[in-house]
């Protein structure tokens, strides 16, 4: 049996001269997104990046074939585009362990990257990433379905939240490799922590080529050298979903594709399994598959092999969550909505009509089924108000989020005001027969607009402006 696995290294490129066993194959991403064989030759005074990684990688696991696929220019620099050609050629050159010791800490990058991720991973890629040396949320190292990697020794304090930051082990950077005819020792930086852990798992797949991406996480975590206890999912992974039941109607898109149909017919095309209560689960066949759970019910006994997520992963991340801030430092803007009307929404359409404006929101909903929709769940604050607070600070914080929307049921507002009585902006949105009434406060200034027939892109957009504009107000002078 063939023990040799491929590892491609996307980065910068590799000077195939300073490996041992040299490069399997050599290839870059041109400016029209192909993938085409790399002519450009490394010199000794240049970036020496994907190099380093190569190098480390091929330290501890010294019989995997290595595979350069370049994206990023000499400065290390490179855009978002560059990932789907780069995954695609190595899901069809037959490579599925994958080394990106890079990312991007602009959350507008986060979609586009999730569904590239989401497709590969859901073909069997594993792909190992390095967390953002500044200390913030990174991508695609932060997603569940990829093993994110930070180094030990770092100056930042951030490893005792790797829940909110996504990362799965901790382990050392600084390895001794030779340049030419000169040992030196790596940088203490998450891009030459990932390479380790990348050939750690090369070495369990030359074994084991069946493991898949959660028990591989689960060992990376076994390796970390600080204890990696909690497991505390984002539901983030999907690619192709099975539902069972039926959810609330919302004219928003899931962030991921449905498939339909008898499940015994069309199990093979979904990943996971999203169901909103244990009667439906009992007919399915959901082993294999991610599950995500909607229901009120404890599912801990449940037999799934893929992640899973349901209201008590939230709920464990807010109890372990050991961040301290010094309060919240944006706006909050509470939105209360009258149940008849179409909350996801509403919601989607204002955190992207944020995001164009170049403003991350961190955009919460009270129901678990917001997930599905690339919102984040947040459950009653009641038990423990502070915890609560605290979680949404930490992942502000960590997101660099510009600003908090959370909506709450309008017949409830009072009482969720209590949470954040200073809130910056109150909207509250209610329907009477054909007219949809919208009343926003502004410290105490009050607009209100009725909009006759369903609330579409456009008039979240007017509602947007306004909040922009009232929000800015004060630092335009």
């Amino acid at each position: 049996m063939d023990k040799s696995v491929k590892v491609a290294i996307i980065d910068n490129g590799i000077n195939e001269l300073l490996l041992a066993k040299g490069l399997e194959k050599c290839v870059a991403v041109d400016e029209k997104g192909i993938c085409v064989a790399d002519t450009k030759k490394i010199d000794r005074q240049q970036f020496q990046h994907g190099t380093n990684c190569a190098m480390i990688i091929e330290k501890y696991c010294p019989n995997c074939d290595l595979i350069s696929i370049r994206i990023l220019d000499e400065s290390g620099k490179g855009g978002v585009a560059s990932f789907q050609p780069a995954l695609d050629w190595s899901y069809k050159n037959h490579i599925r362990l994958i080394n990106l010791s890079l990312g991007t800490v602009d959350f507008r990058d986060c979609e586009k990257l999730r569904y590239v991720i989401n497709e590969y991973v859901a073909k069997g890629m594993i792909i190992i990433a390095a967390t953002a040396n500044s200390g913030f949320v990174s991508y695609p190292a932060s997603f569940t379905n990829v093993i994110g990697v930070a180094t030990t020794d770092s100056p930042l304090d951030y490893c005792k939240d790797y829940m909110q930051m996504g990362i799965d082990t901790v382990v050392s950077s600084v390895h001794a490799i030779k340049i030419y005819d000169m040992e030196i020792n790596t940088s203490l930086s998450n891009s030459y922590a990932a390479p380790y852990i990348c050939a750690l798992i090369a070495n369990k797949l030359s074994n084991d080529k069946t493991l898949d991406i959660v028990k591989l996480k689960r060992y990376a975590k076994e390796q970390s050298h600080i204890e990696m206890t909690v497991e505390g999912y984002e539901p983030d992974w999907i690619y192709r979903a099975y539902i069972s039941g039926r959810g609330t109607m919302s004219r928003a898109g899931y962030y991921f594709e449905t498939v339909t149909g008898a499940y015994d017919e069309i199990q093979g095309k979904a990943d996971t399994v999203i169901a909103y209560s244990m009667a439906e689960l009992g007919n399915l066949d959901i082993r294999n598959k991610n599950l995500i759970y909607l229901g009120n019910e404890d599912i801990h006994n449940i037999d799934v092999q893929g992640f899973i997520w349901s209201k008590e992963t939230r709920q464990r991340q807010i109890k372990y969550n050991y961040y301290q801030g010094n309060g919240l430092e944006v706006p909050v803007v509470i939105l209360a909505v009258e149940d008849a009307i179409d909350k996801f929404y509403i919601l989607t359409e204002l955190k992207r009509a944020f995001a164009n404006g170049g403003y991350n929101a961190y955009t919460i909903g009270m129901e678990p089924e917001c997930v599905l929709y690339a919102l984040e769940y947040m459950p009653e604050p009641v038990s423990d108000i502070d915890a609560w607070k605290n979680f949404i600070e930490s992942q502000t914080f960590y997101k660099q989020s510009d600003l908090v929307i959370w909506c709450v049921p309008v017949e409830e507002q009072d009482k969720y005001l209590k949470v954040y009585p200073d809130c910056d902006v109150q909207i509250s949105l209610c329907n009477e027969g054909n007219i949809n009434i919208i009343q926003l406060s502004f410290e105490g200034e009050k607009i209100e607009k009725k909009i006759s027939g369903l609330i579409d892109r456009k008039d979240v957009e007017e509602i947007y402006h306004i909040i922009e504009a009232k929000l800015t107000e004060e630092e335009d002078g």
